[in-house]
């Protein structure tokens, strides 16, 4: 009997040893797989962090691109608001320029023409020729203020869509 009791006994004690043996590997194998899952975690940051840095890096590429063809857009519109004024004050000069020269045109035309010696004949001439001249200018001055409304009429209704009124009147 007490050789089956020694029995159990080593049996017992091999059992505590090889249950020592087993929390031993256990603790190894649970370091070993915080490891690996730390390194894993890093590796996965990494590749995350390169990741993200690279689309934040194209992000900046394109908010760049589109930055500097707003800025073209700005420069084409800033001439062509500047060509749209000179448009617009080329006429404007034309005519007013157009009356400075009919005023000046008057007086120097009434001087000239009153300027004759007494010689009936060439006065009569005289007027005749600077009365000829003033209607020429006035057609013009009248020629250069119509076709300068109808331009400002123009650009006035340009983008503006004009629907018929058979449309107008279907509202």
């Amino acid at each position: 009997m007490i050789s089956a009791i020694e029995r159990l006994q080593l049996q017992a004690d091999e059992n505590r040893a090889f249950t020592s043996n087993a929390g031993v590997a256990l603790q190894r194998m649970e370091k070993r797989a915080s490891q690996q899952i730390e390194k894993a975690v890093g590796e996965i940051a990494g590749e995350a962090s390169q990741v993200i840095t690279a689309s934040l890096a194209a992000a900046n590429e394109r908010a760049e691109l589109i930055m500097a063809g707003t800025a073209r857009l700005a420069d084409r519109q800033l001439w062509s608001a500047a060509a749209s004024m000179f448009l617009t004050l080329l006429p404007v000069a034309t005519v007013v320029a157009g009356f400075w020269m009919v005023s000046a045109g008057l007086f120097a035309g009434v001087q000239w023409a009153t300027d004759v010696d007494g010689s009936v004949w060439l006065g009569i001439g005289r007027w005749l020729a600077m009365v000829s001249g003033l209607c020429v200018v006035t057609y013009g001055l009248f020629a250069g203020a119509k076709w300068t409304t109808s331009l400002v009429a123009t650009w006035k209704g340009a983008g503006m869509p004009q629907w018929p009124r058979w449309r107008k009147e279907k509202r």
